[in-house]
């Protein structure tokens, strides 16, 4: 019984897929239908290209036909033009253009010899035979016979008045070598004498055999068409048989010199071949009933659908029975991954068979790849774990060698080395890139020729370089040689900097703790002397004096002196010489450095707070020197961080005291118009005098300082006073301006005027 559910379960899941939409049954009956169309397209190309190809041959040879008809007739056409030329210039034609009616008997001989030079122009067999009409004498000379026009006619055409009334209207005009329907013949008529336009004493009339127009046997050719000579005015010249009705396509819709178009005759649709004549207007045309083409294809079409329909059944078998035998593969595997997989089968209802198995695989090899990196991640944690150990000394419950053994990692030698490198600028690239590149350069430069572990610990990247036995100086130059290639290979792949501190050489396990505080040690003294690039432990110069800084009480009270100047060179001077003594000379540690830094920043706190007066509260808050210091990372950052705290407070004490020296000068000038105003000798020159100084400086010290000129503050002062005198005293004029400093009256109106706007002798009486 389990054994016939699983079956039916089998079959269902078959049947669903089968009848799926999206099955892959589905996509192969497609596939092999789209193979099964190639040759059915292919029959189709075939049988337009032959269709194409029976019609460019029909047409080329009606091309063909055509163009020999138009060499033919153009050669004729320019034989007959040769033929009449030769005529017109006859003497003895000539001659007889001058007879008139009636005629005498010497007259005749004239007639005679015209008549009988006639004769020794050649004929063709392309045209039945050629005349001269003499209009003045109604009379028609040919080779053979010379007769009235009237006889000639009714020896031609027969006895119809009718007809010749019509042929001699037709034989009195004006040709210049033209082709004209000349009663049932096509006539080449050129009027003579040439060269006189719209007047002519008579024609010669060339008749052109239009049964000589056609090559051999041309009906056979044409497949029962027809073909037809037209001229501008859309005349028929000449067919090969008679048609019925009106020619059926006008001269303008051939307006190419050759083509091919279709037009449609009544219930009939032609196909017409055209060329255009070289020496005249004419067109030659070629008229084919459209069927002619069909019928000739109607063997090819009728095996073309056979071929066709033969395809299509046998090939739809033959796909029906390979997309089952393909199938049977597919299924058991389908059937195989739905046992293993335990996953819903409506799966199959969303995706075909392919796509089930494959989200199948991959949900398989995604769980195995996720799998392999948690272990790969823990054993690289793990891994690390160890080494930050190493490094660090500390001790671990379980034995050395089965640590080792348990991250796999084997030690080629006693000899090891620590190589410790920070990363100073990422400059917009991604840390966690730079880092990863680092360490495996690092590791991959170092195991070259040795054997090299890196990891991230403490914000740096550490390289555990475990040495081949070498001897003490090459294993110090190899050790340098790597840091210079990883040092080399950062700065020309992301173009930034990076820091590199070595240890020394230690032996064994136990060593490895001591080189890397020797490597720590060393990035700890680049850091506070800014030094860049690659270092090892042996170029640390150590500090000669431990515990104590040089700056004396002496140093600091001087450069409290400079600072309430506000003098920064002689400011800076002091710094730098106590730089000099502490970093240069003593070679003070990191600590030491920022209590220094620290107190010198105090100095500056000190002479702050005893100029307060000047400040307010919110200048050091803004300095903030204390923490601009202690956030340094170097010496020459810290030593540049002070030099522009000060800076920025000698500054601030200059510009206070060039102020407060300005605003003194103000409040003296203004003391000196108030007291001097009278006095007429007063100006900027005397001010500038009594204070010891250039007018122009005092000039441009009071404008910047108030705003105003001082010879306008002085005139604006002489004019209030003058006008208090007017109110409170009965003075003229005269009396008023020498009151106020003016010498006469004239200077005193201009410059009351221009500061009030009236006169003094108004302003007087408005206020009485």
């Amino acid at each position: 019984m389990l054994k016939m559910n699983s079956i039916t379960i089998a079959e269902g899941t078959e049947a669903i897929m089968f009848f799926n939409r999206r099955s892959i049954i589905i996509s192969w009956l497609l596939s092999y239908m789209a193979i099964l169309l190639v040759p059915v397209l292919t029959g189709v190309v075939i049988y337009v290209k032959t269709n194409q190809t029976i019609v460019d041959e029909i047409n080329r040879s009606n091309n063909l036909i055509l163009s020999k008809i138009q060499k033919d007739i153009d050669t004729l056409l320019v034989d007959a033009n040769q033929l009449s030329i030769e005529i017109a210039l006859n003497p003895h034609v000539q001659e007889l253009l001058t007879l008139q009616e009636p005629l005498k008997s010497e007259n005749y001989f004239t007639v005679y010899k015209a008549f009988d030079s006639l004769k020794v122009f050649k004929s063709s067999n392309r045209w039945t035979g050629y005349f001269l009409y003499f209009k003045a004498l109604d009379t028609i000379i040919t080779p053979e016979v010379s007769n009235t026009s009237q006889a000639i006619y009714h020896s031609l055409y027969g006895a119809n008045n009718d007809g010749y009334q019509n042929w001699k209207r037709d034989l009195d005009g004006h040709f210049q070598g033209d082709f004209v329907k000349l009663g049932n013949d096509l006539a080449f008529i050129r009027s003579i004498p040439i060269g006189r336009n719209g007047t002519s004493q008579g024609n010669i009339v060339i008749l052109l055999d239009q049964a000589k127009f056609w090559i051999d046997n041309a009906e056979d050719y044409l497949y029962n068409g027809a073909a037809v000579i037209i001229d501008s005015n859309n005349q028929v010249l000449a067919s090969t048989r008679s048609l019925d009705g009106p020619f059926s396509v006008d001269y303008n819709d051939l307006s190419d010199n050759s083509g091919v178009l279709k037009v449609q005759n009544g219930n009939e649709r032609l196909v017409i071949s055209h060329i255009s004549s070289a020496v005249t207007d004419w067109k030659y045309v070629v008229l084919i009933p459209e069927h002619i083409f069909w019928d000739k294809l109607e063997g090819i079409k009728n095996a073309t659908i056979m071929s066709l329909l033969i395809c299509l059944v046998v090939g739809g078998g033959l796909t029906y029975a390979f997309v089952r035998r393909n199938y049977s593969p597919v299924r058991g595997m389908l059937r195989m991954f739905q046992t293993k997989k335990n996953e819903d089968r409506d799966g199959s209802k969303r995706d075909n068979e392919y796509d089930y198995m494959q989200r199948a695989i991959q949900s398989t090899l995604l769980e195995n790849k996720e799998m392999g990196s948690k272990l790969w991640r823990q054993k690289s944690i793990t891994r690390d774990h160890f080494l930050e150990k190493l490094f660090k000394g500390r001790e671990s419950t379980t034995p050395l060698q089965q640590s080792m053994d348990l991250h796999d990692i084997t030690f080629i030698s006693d000899n090891f080395a620590v190589m410790l490198i920070a990363v100073d600028d990422y400059n917009d690239i991604s840390p966690q890139l730079v880092r990863f590149a680092i360490m495996n350069v690092t590791e991959e430069l170092a195991s070259q020729a040795h054997q090299g572990f890196a990891m991230e610990m403490d914000d740096f990247i550490v390289c555990l370089i475990n040495f081949q036995d070498r001897e003490q100086f090459e294993w110090k130059r190899e050790l340098s040689g790597i840091a210079d290639k990883v040092q080399r290979f950062i700065e020309s792949s992301y173009q930034i900097s990076v820091t590199i501190a070595l240890s020394r050489l230690h032996v064994l396990t136990t060593g490895i703790s001591n080189a890397y505080y020797e490597a720590l040690e060393v990035m700890e003294y680049q850091s506070i002397y800014g030094v860049r690039g690659v270092m090892d432990y042996s170029d640390i110069e150590f500090p000669s004096i431990n515990g104590e800084y040089y700056y004396p009480l002496e140093k600091e009270q001087a450069l409290m002196n400079c600072i309430k100047t506000g003098n920064f060179e002689s400011s800076e001077a002091i710094i730098d010489e106590i730089f000099n003594d502490n970093l240069v000379d003593r070679k003070l540690s990191y600590k030491l450095v920022k209590c220094l830094f620290v107190d010198l920043a105090g100095t500056m706190i000190k002479t702050m707070n005893g100029i307060s007066a000047m400040y307010n509260s919110d200048f050091l808050g803004e300095l903030n020197p204390i923490d601009r210091l202690l956030g340094c990372q170097t010496v020459s950052e810290m030593k540049q961080q002070l030099k522009d705290v000060l800076r920025s407070i000698c500054d601030s004490i200059g510009q206070k005291q060039v102020g407060k020296r300005a605003n003194d000068i103000l409040q003296r000038v203004n003391e000196m118009v108030s007291a001097q105003y009278n006095d007429i000798n007063l100006n900027i020159a005397s001010i500038a005098e009594q204070l010891n100084m250039h007018p122009a400086y005092v000039s441009k010290l009071y404008k910047d300082g108030t705003g105003e000129s001082l010879l306008d503050f002085i005139g604006k002062y002489r004019v209030d006073k003058a006008k208090h005198i007017m109110k409170e005293q009965n003075m003229n004029l005269e009396a008023v301006a020498q009151t106020v400093g003016y010498a006469n009256v004239r200077t005193f109106r201009r410059v009351f005027t221009k500061y009030e706007g009236v006169t003094p002798g108004k302003y007087s009486e408005a206020i009485e």
